[in-house]
């Protein structure tokens, strides 16, 4: 991973690619990603030189410049415009119509719904007597508008003009938050990332040590399971009462068995012939061939985790209530993803990971050992 972008700083220091670990962005958490009232909205914010965005009139020059109007970009009375929502026409009514002492801007934008009926004709026919008009169709992958007049531009491509101009500016204006937030949007919408070109570089260049890389991880995954167990022996002493750990292998229900382990501490009553049928412990899938390859940090259906193991029918929806709980398969009454964590330099992903798993397991019985031993003494099989 030597030479330039090779090593982990230079992966770091790429500037605003989220590469899976941003969060969601706002739109997603109000669930209007792809509403496109949502996003006029946040272009006539951003679209305003007026705003306190920070940015000026650099996005809307920006839509100029792609629109394939770049001596209009330029115009210097682009911080006189002013920008207006829904604006009716004889037989249309544009999204945004941006107005400035130089020219007008109509844009049509659309998220995922076609064109209507002959609407971009419309709009060019019922303002084609503005000052100077640039007709705009804006849609994810720029595709063309039913009328001539129109110019694609792509939200992509708006998106990669709007983080470089956050880049440059530097601002601390109060609306810039916003305007971040709205890229953050605009990227999870396309679907590409603006860094997009310098991902596939570090890709295409390091491609092969990368897929070694993940490979290494997959290896030592599988090798997690026995190495829990070990820190579970250490744990259940800690813990007294006749605790003890163990590990089974089960087939868990999901559209089809999957085969995993979990690793336990139980109480002896929690114990039969049959195997554990209650525990705090540790989850994994189970590598048995190529159909079944076993844990993977990279993809969340196979990611190992951690929660309360429960097979006895009584006590499972007396849990299940308590606990609020995301259930999984027929042995897991609730559970969560480990948080994994990359190792420290001189420490190996074993130890450094094998010690934390258990911690976490320690706290969740600390934390619902007292009420799991009540509703197990109250609603146990006989």
């Amino acid at each position: 991973m030597d030479g330039e972008g090779g090593t982990a700083e230079a992966v770091l220091a790429l500037p605003r690619s989220r590469r899976g670990g941003g969060g969601p962005s706002p739109l997603e958490v109000l669930g209007r990603r792809r509403h496109e009232d949502s996003h006029e909205r946040y272009l006539a914010f951003l679209l305003d030189p007026r705003q306190v965005h920070g940015l000026g009139a650099g996005l809307l020059g920006a839509l100029l410049a792609l629109a394939g109007r770049p001596e209009l970009a330029d115009d210097p009375r682009l911080v006189r415009a002013r920008v207006h929502r829904q604006v009716r026409g004889a037989k249309s009514r544009p999204d945004l119509i941006v107005v400035w002492p130089g020219g007008t801007v109509v844009v049509e934008l659309k998220v995922d719904a076609p064109e209507g009926d002959e609407q971009t004709t419309h709009q060019g026919d019922d303002f084609a007597d503005l000052y100077e008009p640039v007709f705009v169709y804006l849609t994810p992958t720029g595709r063309p508008a039913g009328d001539g007049r129109f110019r694609p531009v792509s939200l992509r491509d708006l998106a990669g003009h709007l983080a470089r101009l956050l880049e440059a500016a530097g601002t601390t204006a109060p609306g810039r938050r916003h305007a971040d937030d709205y890229l953050s949007d605009l990227e999870n919408t396309v679907g590409i990332s603006t860094d997009d070109d310098d991902d596939a570089r570090l890709w295409m260049t390091h491609s092969a040590a990368l897929l070694a890389a993940q490979e290494a991880t997959r290896r030592l995954l599988r090798q997690l399971a026995g190495r829990v167990l070990t820190e579970f022996e250490g744990l259940a002493a800690e813990l007294g009462e006749g605790v003890g750990a163990v590990s089974v292998d089960y087939e868990a229900v999901g559209e089809r068995l999957h085969p995993e382990t979990a690793v336990l501490l139980c109480r002896p009553q929690w114990l039969d012939d049959g195997g554990p049928r209650l525990g705090f412990g540790f989850g994994v899938r189970r590598r048995t061939s190529e159909k079944n390859p076993g844990p993977d940090f990279d993809e969340p259906n196979l990611r190992p985790f951690h929660g309360i193991y429960c097979t006895d029918p009584d006590v499972w929806p007396v849990l299940k209530k308590r606990f609020v709980s995301t259930t999984w398969g027929a042995h897991w009454v609730w559970w969560e993803d480990l948080p994994l964590t990359p190792h420290p330099a001189g420490v190996g992903f074993l130890d450094h990971n094998g010690p934390a798993v258990a911690a976490l397991v320690r706290d969740t019985w600390q934390e619902r050992a007292a009420t799991v031993d009540a509703i197990w003494a109250e609603h146990r099989t006989a």
